[in-house]
């Protein structure tokens, strides 16, 4: 087997809450370009915040991002596949945010919306690199006054000690129709439900003409499970839940000592 394109998750995987990529790291990436593997980024992010790191690493592949309900080539700027959350189950998930006294975020046209401003949506402007927040008032309204265009994503924002019993209570809820993941401690996420890492990556991998077993992808979270599984070459970091540990081919080490950068150049670039 031969390893033709790289997925890679960000947050977790090549970066930590600092948000810096090593230069170990960089390096490998390069190096795999130079051997002609297409590169990729898998990602929670919105497109925005993801073409971001993109273009700092000199990503030639479209990227996934908002958990696979997003694959756009950076260069181009064209649209591979973008599914929304449709409008009735939008706003179902606001009713019961509102009934619980949650923070929501809602992302539309590449751009991220919240009812006003709380300490949740600044911690999240702050961990995407300032990104900016629209505060609209009542979300309902707002989605109304659209006249027509769906949300590609929208994500509950709490503290990490409730974020489980939330990811629970809404998946009990709406699992049957919405992918419900958490991607980070502190985010419940919502997309269309045909979304996810996975399926965007067996998308993107057949519009290249590979197959699976030309596909490396390295993850860290929940949301990363059916993408390693998915993918020939499947790793996970060490910090990744014990499903997602338990499907991969192997663990990497930890982003300190550049575990993504390390099976790059053991899988891609032959070192020992």
């Amino acid at each position: 087997m031969t390893v033709k394109l790289l997925a890679l998750d960000l947050d977790g995987t090549i970066f930590g809450d600092d948000l810096l990529i090593s230069e170990k790291t960089r390096r490998a990436i390069r190096a795999a370009q130079e051997r002609g593997v297409l590169v990729t980024i898998a990602t929670g992010r919105m497109y925005t915040s993801a073409a971001q790191v993109a273009g700092d690493l000199s990503v030639n592949a479209p990227i996934i991002c908002y958990q696979g309900a997003l694959i756009r080539d950076n260069r181009t700027g064209e649209t591979l596949l973008h599914k929304t959350v449709p409008a009735l189950l939008a706003h179902a998930v606001m009713d019961e945010v509102d009934r619980l006294g949650l923070h929501l975020n809602v992302y539309l046209d590449d751009k991220l919306y919240v009812a006003r401003m709380t300490p949740e949506a600044l911690f999240y402007s702050q961990i995407n690199r300032d990104l900016h927040v629209s505060e609209v008032g009542d979300l309902h309204d707002w989605l109304d006054a659209q006249g027509g265009p769906e949300l590609t994503k929208m994500v509950i924002v709490t503290d990490p000690d409730v974020t489980d019993g939330v990811l629970a209570d809404f998946s009990l809820i709406f699992a049957r129709h919405l992918q419900v993941i958490k991607s980070h401690p502190r985010f419940t996420e919502f997309t269309n439900k045909d979304c996810s890492k996975g399926k965007a990556l067996a998308s993107l991998a057949g519009s290249l003409h590979l197959n699976r077993d030309n596909v490396m992808a390295i993850g860290d979270g929940h949301n990363d499970l059916d993408m390693i599984e998915w993918a020939g070459y499947g790793f996970a970091m060490p910090t990744a839940p014990q499903a997602v540990l338990d499907i991969a081919r192997s663990v990497c080490l930890p982003i300190a000592e550049d575990g993504a950068a390390d099976v790059i150049e053991r899988y891609i670039l032959g070192k020992a």
